[in-house]
């Protein structure tokens, strides 16, 4: 049997983990069922997580890097409507590039409506390391250096283009059409634009 570092067995455990939350559900993601997944001994799991709560942590610990990575390119020196296209364009192609971990997020979201009803703290709660305070710093100091001030601020424009693509992640799951899915994105962009509809500050 081949040499499995403790970091690549790792990997592939929280890889299985949200394979099998995405495909099958949160109620069938057993131990078993990852370990079998991610064709590692059952014992390895407990180095990875101990229960659901660490699973979910560690499934949201990934979605919050790699969206973060695909927001990180997002040059606010651009220009308004450039850094809002520049953002929905990342945001589309991070769930394009990941839909597997974007439905174990979802399916996590469900969970802890159900488990606990505190699913808007949470809610709100992802919504900063989910990469929310990132866009809203990058949409605010793109109207900064334009001298803009924007009809609409930074965090409605930012939760907007959250909740759209919240929906856009269960139409592209269902349709798997790329092209249909960017159309969208592209409509959300110049949505986006429009209600912002930036004016010059006053000068003094």
């Amino acid at each position: 049997m081949a040499y499995v570092s403790a970091e690549d067995r790792r990997r592939r455990i929280i890889e299985a983990a949200i394979d099998v939350i995405a495909t099958e559900g949160l109620s069938r993601a057993t131990t078993r069922r990852i370990a079998d997944r991610a064709e590692a001994p059952l014992g390895a799991l407990h180095y990875c997580f101990r229960n659901k709560d660490e699973m979910m942590e560690l499934v949201l610990a990934q979605g919050s890097s790699t969206i973060q990575a695909a927001f990180e390119p997002v040059d606010p020196t651009a220009g308004v409507e450039a850094t809002i296209r520049a953002a929905v364009t990342a945001y589309w192609r991070w769930i394009r590039d990941n839909l597997g971990l974007n439905l174990a997020m979802m399916e996590l979201l469900m969970w802890e409506i159900r488990r606990d009803k505190h699913g808007k703290a949470f809610y709100d709660a992802v919504n900063d390391p989910y990469g929310g305070q990132l866009l809203r710093d990058k949409i605010a100091a793109a109207a900064e250096l334009e001298g803009v001030t924007l009809e609409v601020s930074p965090r409605e424009i930012v939760r907007f283009m959250i909740h759209r693509f919240d929906g856009l992640v269960f139409e592209y799951a269902a349709s798997r059409s790329k092209a249909a899915c960017e159309r969208q994105a592209v409509l959300l962009a110049d949505a986006l634009i429009a209600i912002s509809q930036p004016k010059v500050a006053a000068t003094s």
